[in-house]
């Protein structure tokens, strides 16, 4: 596989523990250990991700402003 110019060399050292684990990992999925460490590290960092906020945000604190809800069902109380 070429490298693209969009792909980084990274090198990490493993313990012989985390080396055998590894292997055991990406047999069992299926992909090479190149693969499974990447699959594994999009997993880990998409915490870190920049995520839009969901549209309806905005909805809530709208509702908020309003006051509170009971005084539209006030009269069912009774």
């Amino acid at each position: 596989m070429a490298l693209s110019a969009r792909k980084r060399v990274t090198t990490i050292i493993l313990d012989a523990q985390t080396d055998r684990l590894l292997d055991v990992a990406s047999q069992a999925r299926g992909v090479s250990r190149s693969e499974f460490i990447r699959m594994q590290l999009r997993r880990a960092l998409e915490q870190y991700r920049p995520h839009p906020k969901p549209r309806s945000a905005a909805v809530v604190r709208r509702l908020r402003e309003r006051g509170d809800e009971r005084e539209l069902f006030r009269h069912l109380e009774r």
